[in-house]
């Protein structure tokens, strides 16, 4: 009975061994170069946006821009059909664009006019173009990093 006890013994203990010698190598760095821990607030949305735009503390910069818009305003987000890339960053900036209403169209080149004539009214603040390039009739619109595009509803009094 004793021989089973100390077998039973061993044996965990040769396991949590192995587990020891397997796990080191991968957290020890990791706790070396600070990586446990608590993180920023907006930390996974600005790494996602750094990925995709290239802007550092992005989502502080994003949510600075959509602070300076009428909170009952919405906006409209236009992405590029079937572009995982162009959807996914057109879903982060909806998530950011809280507590402002949104609507994400998906568009293919021939339908982007007809969709940003339908998208016009006087309660979007603005579209925002994610991976797409905004036709040469809209003007003023400010590059928040590389792919997306912020084109404020001017002809509504947006600026005024």
């Amino acid at each position: 009975m004793r021989a089973r006890l100390y077998l039973h013994i061993g044996l965990w203990g040769a396991l949590f061994a192995v587990f020891l010698a397997r796990s080191i190598p991968i957290v020890g760095p990791a706790v070396l170069e600070s990586k446990i821990g608590p993180i920023d607030p907006n930390h996974s949305t600005d790494v996602y946006l750094s990925g995709l735009t290239h802007v550092p503390n992005g989502s502080q910069l994003f949510s600075d821009l959509v602070e300076s818009v009428p909170p009952k305003k919405s906006f409209v987000i236009f992405v590029e059909a079937e572009n995982s890339p162009s959807e996914f960053l057109g879903m982060l900036v909806a998530y950011l664009s809280w507590p402002h209403d949104v609507r994400i169209v998906k568009v293919r080149g021939a339908t982007l006019e007809r969709e940003i004539a339908g998208a016009k009214s006087s309660s979007v603040a603005g579209l925002f173009f994610c991976l797409i390039k905004p036709p040469a009739s809209l003007t003023g619109g400010s590059h928040f990093g590389s792919a997306i595009i912020f084109v404020p509803n001017v002809s509504l009094g947006f600026n005024s």
